[in-house]
């Protein structure tokens, strides 16, 4: 049965024979939210549904509904060579590159063209690129003097084939391969040569807190690696990799109830970007002026606040063809917004908008399903225009 987050709290709340009040103590949440959530009037938040998981001792991916094949992936996801880079990350130590390796250069230039299918949302593209890629790195870091600069520059190419590998991972569902890649990158990164890296790697794995509602855990992750960039010479770099932290720590606060220590967070980050912040330092980065927009946008509706979040979005246009993902993610958020303001049809708008913008990552995202969920329930009309999108969503109403 297709059913919402809401359901599933509901069933596994009566099966530990809890009342919503109960869960809601547990939870630390209001009762009347839980009944709003259980009733699909009103769609989760990614807090709540954390914070239910926690109560309910479960993964917060079995509340979405998301089994372990992966049921969100894009269409045609069973093109992804993904079998293939799961046996590349275990092969560190055995690799076969096909044909001959080629040089560093060589390498950065394929590494340079996996980033742009990342960034473009071509997962079924970057999953059948990476495993070769990761073969004839193994083979070069180490036929590379490791004490050399370019030891160290191997080992970061290396890194971030490990980081794209993870991102694969998460695209595609598969929490085993995106958790292996991220150790890799985790633990390789301290001998790349490059301080900055290591802060990238633990925004990475903050990831983890955030979607798993341990927000104390990842605000001390942050806070960490924000003071160890503060270390390092000031350069534009820096100030790029300052800038993912804060919105990270931002999203990370607002989730975790102090919204203005998120408002903090952004505005930091905004000041950053004027400073001169590079705003793609590393790859799978964004540390534009669009992205502090978006997060500005974001902070009010993971305080439940649709109102303050429609406001904000009035006040800023975020378009920007090179950045579909964070455009379409401002277009779910706004969604989320626009019902907890009450407007169906813009929220149904916005929706639409996601979609046209990036596909994919609309598809896959878990707050759509819900939203969709709560559209329906609030107005049972039967319009052409939300059962359409319900449809090519994959959510039955």
């Amino acid at each position: 049965m297709d059913e919402g987050a809401g359901a599933r709290i509901a069933r596994l709340r009566k099966l530990a024979g809890w009342t919503q009040h109960q869960l809601a103590a547990r939870a630390f949440v209001s009762t009347s939210l839980v009944k709003k959530v259980e009733q699909g009037r009103t769609p989760p938040s990614p807090a709540f549904v954390a914070a239910c998981a926690r109560a309910l001792g479960v993964e917060v991916r079995a509340l979405y509904g998301v089994p372990d094949t992966g049921i969100l992936a894009a269409p045609n996801t069973r093109d992804a060579d993904v079998a293939a880079l799961r046996e590349a990350l275990q092969s560190f130590d055995d690799p076969r590159p096909p044909a001959g390796p080629p040089d560093a250069f060589a390498l950065l230039r394929r590494l340079d063209r996996a980033e742009e299918l990342r960034r473009r949302q071509r997962y079924v593209e970057l999953a059948s690129v990476l495993p070769p890629a990761l073969h004839h790195l193994y083979v070069l870091v180490a036929d590379t003097p490791g004490d050399t600069g370019a030891g160290e520059r191997a080992r970061a190419m290396l890194h971030d084939a490990y980081r794209l590998a993870a991102t694969v991972g998460g695209r595609f569902g598969r929490p085993d391969l995106a958790a292996t890649a991220s150790e890799r990158h985790v633990a390789l990164a301290a001998s790349t040569g490059d301080p900055l890296r290591s802060a990238v790697s633990d925004w990475h794995r903050s990831s983890h807190f955030l979607q798993n509602g341990h927000y104390a855990s990842g605000l001390r992750l942050l806070e960490r690696a924000l003071g160890r960039v503060a270390e390092q010479p000031p350069n534009d770099a820096a100030l790029g990799v300052a800038v993912q932290l804060h919105l990270r720590a931002a999203v990370m606060s607002a989730r975790g109830g102090d919204g203005q220590r998120a408002d903090d967070h952004v505005r930091e980050a905004g000041a950053l970007v004027g400073r001169g912040a590079d705003p793609t330092p590393y790859y799978n980065t964004d540390a534009s002026r669009l992205n502090v927009d978006v997060h500005w946008c974001a902070v009010p509706v993971e305080r439940h606040d649709g109102t303050e979040a429609v406001t904000r979005a009035g006040r800023v246009r975020v378009a920007d063809p090179a950045r579909p993902e964070r455009v379409g993610h401002h277009h779910i958020d706004q969604a989320r917004a626009w019902t907890l303001h009450g407007d169906r049809d813009r929220a149904l708008a916005e929706l639409d908008a996601a979609r046209r913008v990036s596909p994919h990552h609309t598809r896959a995202h878990p707050s759509v399903r819900e939203t969709v969920r709560a559209l329906a329930a609030a107005d049972r009309r039967r319009t052409t225009s939300l059962a359409n999108f319900a449809r090519w969503a994959g959510v039955q109403t």
